[in-house]
């Protein structure tokens, strides 16, 4: 295919009289497979320059004016929000095949709501394959990009998909600056291009969520964590708390560290035990627990309540965990429990600070 190729551009490009002008697009670089030997003088364009920005994809001109021939201004933040924010040398523009469906969709009212329409695309397994290969280095850069945060990282414009893998917080992150990150503004030293880049948009944050979730759950499946579950039955809350901190070292989160974060965290370790059914958020006694572990079978069964807690410091955990506990009693969340039948009912409250845990039992 290489020698094909590369006499494919030889005599089309090269020897042709007949042409004065071409172009060749790509979202990589290709110079390293040997295909240009017959065709010299090549002049690259990437995305740092800033020669032809404004014809890589839609300004704000443009798209101002194309939703404003459809009838829907009233959009134009939503889009600007979900679309926008890559750059081309220092022209900023929007994601094309994003907004075209986006108008699409709203014109012919197939949805109200903004979609990432450009996760259904192949053109993310960049993201996809960075996540699944990530390091403990790349996992720190991804929880910064994902809080609204800005990273620093030498430019590779040369790189191809061979050299993805040689070296990830290079290269990996790097390739992804192409597609789904923002430059914000370069340094020159040691000889080398530094960028500082952010997640662009609404759309981009979307990818990068659902591709760690997808992520987590896969790993999760992998292991065996009925050591959890065995610890929450005997009510050893050191080794509980031990594994639920484990796996929040390994994972990545989304830096936001809201209650609703490690509900979620903590119902996907425990969602695939194979003893007890578990119900979430749902109404008992005089409010809402946050979980519920129940065996199937309600003689001689078991029941275990989980409440969640945040610490503002690493030494309110403690704290937390007690006003857990003495919110399970006030609001008595076992009153349902009871009503069913179920004699062994176990508590915890459980209090997190970013990523350490306490687990404490009735």
């Amino acid at each position: 295919m290489v020698t094909f190729i590369r006499s494919l551009f030889e005599s089309a490009l090269k020897t042709n009289e007949s042409l004065k002008f071409a172009v060749i697009t790509g979202c990589l670089c290709i110079s390293k497979e040997s295909i240009f030997t017959g065709l010299n003088n090549l002049k690259t364009v990437s995305v740092l320059d800033d020669s032809y920005a404004e014809y890589f994809s839609f300004t704000q001109h443009k798209v101002d004016s194309f939703l404003n021939a459809y009838g829907i201004m009233q959009k134009s933040d939503e889009v600007k929000n979900w679309y926008d924010g890559y750059r081309f040398g220092n022209t900023e523009v929007y994601n094309p095949w994003s907004v075209i469906n986006y108008v699409s969709d709203i014109a012919y009212k197939n949805t109200e709501f903004p979609k990432p329409y450009w996760s259904n695309t192949s053109s993310n397994s960049i993201v996809r394959e960075l996540i699944e290969n990530a390091d403990a280095a790349i996992k720190q850069e991804l929880e910064e990009l994902i809080a609204g945060g800005t990273i620093e990282k030498p430019v590779h414009e040369d790189i191809t998909y061979a050299d993805i893998y040689k070296s990830q917080i290079i290269c990996g992150i790097s390739c992804s600056l192409q597609a789904t990150l923002k430059p914000q503004k370069k340094n020159f030293r040691e000889q080398r291009i530094f960028l500082f880049m952010t997640i662009p948009n609404e759309e981009i944050v979307y990818i990068y969520k659902n591709h760690i979730r997808e992520w987590f759950l896969q790993c999760i499946e992998k292991q065996d964590l009925s050591i959890l579950t065995k610890a929450l039955e005997e009510g050893d809350c050191e080794t509980a708390a031990d594994v639920i901190t484990e796996q929040l070292m390994e994972t990545i989160s989304f830096y936001d560290y809201k209650e609703d974060y490690y509900h979620g965290f903590t119902a996907g370790l425990l969602k695939h035990n194979g003893k007890y059914i578990i119900k979430s958020n749902r109404e008992s006694g005089l409010g809402r627990y946050d979980l519920i572990l129940k065996t199937k079978r309600i003689c001689k069964g078991r029941a275990i309540i989980l409440e969640f807690k945040l610490a503002d410091n690493i030494h309110g955990l403690e704290k937390g965990c007690m006003d857990a506990l003495e919110q399970i009693e006030k609001f008595h969340y076992d009153n349902d429990l009871i009503k069913e039948g179920y004699t062994e009912i176990s508590k915890y409250g459980i209090c997190f600070y970013k990523k350490e845990c306490l687990v404490m039992k009735k």
